[in-house]
């Protein structure tokens, strides 16, 4: 037997005249007219082939048939609601949900190491894969899917549905041995132009974009490294860096890890280099989730860079350039972020 086609609207009305006994009762409950609700119920009552109320001097009293329907349908009507109004909560302290991240290497020398400890003291069952950075495409599917939760880190390609929160700007600046005797106190531009390089140069994220405004500030004046060593990993680098004589042009915040490692010197650059963004970014299907939500605060609160009244950058929408008609925009740092509770 095929069930009726029922408009579950309906079924509301059939639970207030149940409790109330009254159409016109039943209507103010609903906020609806009783001309409404009296049409509603009819139609009801042809749907399930029952008169379903009968008007009597005690009210409007249910029929057998609908007395037989009013338990299950009074349990279903409530379980939506409890489904509807339940706003899930994700618990620091209990959960062993497992995080994915999009990670350059830069990112586990510099983000990884702070982001563990607040882990392990905030969330100790809570664990973590880092991620290495692809193409836009896989990257995005993976995101949408819930594969990966975050992308972390200087990304210059990022666009379509996701959210994008700037945390800090970061600068370059120059490093060498801390014995090394080509440099002395300070590091000037003809130095700079002398002296061998070795460049690191991972795949994934945006360091090719960042390497290329390196070339670009060094043609304005003239200059073309003599890089004696090009490195797709840093395992291995900083040895290097610390064992001869060659510079490298790093961002400040992974010098300052290299030095945590191994004597070097670090020296602001002897020209100017433009700064970059690092952020965070997630898909818009998880922008509510309970447990994106949470790290997303977490790494806000651990790197971002509070501005007037400390309020965090803001968190800004990335649209398709189909749907935006215009390239997306630079970050408003005066908009309250996701770092604050909705």
């Amino acid at each position: 037997m095929t069930a009726p086609r029922i408009d579950l609207n309906l079924l509301l009305v059939f639970e207030a005249v149940l409790e109330t006994r009254s159409t016109t009762l039943a209507a103010a409950n609903l906020g609806l007219t009783q001309s409404a609700v009296s049409n509603a119920l009819n139609r009801l009552r042809s749907s399930l082939g029952d008169p379903l109320f009968v008007r009597t001097s005690a009210g409007m009293v249910p029929t057998p048939r609908a007395e037989e329907i009013s338990a299950p349908l009074r349990e279903s009507i409530e379980q939506i609601r409890r489904t509807l109004g339940h706003h899930p909560e994700f618990s620091a302290e209990t959960s062993d949900r497992r995080f994915r991240i999009y990670m350059s290497d830069v990112g586990q020398m510099v983000l990884l190491p702070g982001l563990m400890e607040a882990l392990q003291r905030q969330a100790p069952h809570v664990s973590l894969d880092t991620v290495a950075p692809t193409g836009s495409r896989p990257r995005e599917a993976a995101m949408s899917s819930g594969d990966v939760d975050l992308a972390l880190g200087y990304f210059h390609d990022f666009q379509g549905p996701f959210h994008v929160q700037s945390l800090f700007r970061e600068h370059y600046v120059c490093m060498v041995r801390a014995d090394s005797g080509l440099v002395g106190e300070h590091l000037d531009l003809a130095q700079y132009a002398r002296l061998p390089h070795a460049v690191y140069t991972p795949q994934g994220g945006g360091h090719e974009v960042q390497e290329r405004a390196i070339e670009t500030a060094l043609a304005r004046h003239g200059i073309q490294r003599r890089i004696v060593l090009r490195a797709a990993h840093f395992l291995g680098f900083t040895r290097v860096v610390a064992s001869i004589d060659v510079l490298t042009t790093l961002p400040s915040r992974l010098a300052q890890a290299c030095a945590a490692l191994t004597p070097v010197r670090i020296f602001p650059a002897p020209f100017e280099i433009p700064f970059f963004e690092i952020s965070q970014f997630w898909h818009k299907r998880f922008h509510q989730d309970p447990g994106n939500r949470w790290l997303r605060r977490l790494i806000a609160g651990l790197y971002a860079a509070a501005g007037p009244n400390n309020v965090m950058p803001a968190e800004r929408d990335l649209l398709p350039p189909e749907d935006a008609g215009v390239p997306p925009a630079a970050p408003a740092d005066s908009i309250p972020d996701d770092s604050q509770p909705s």
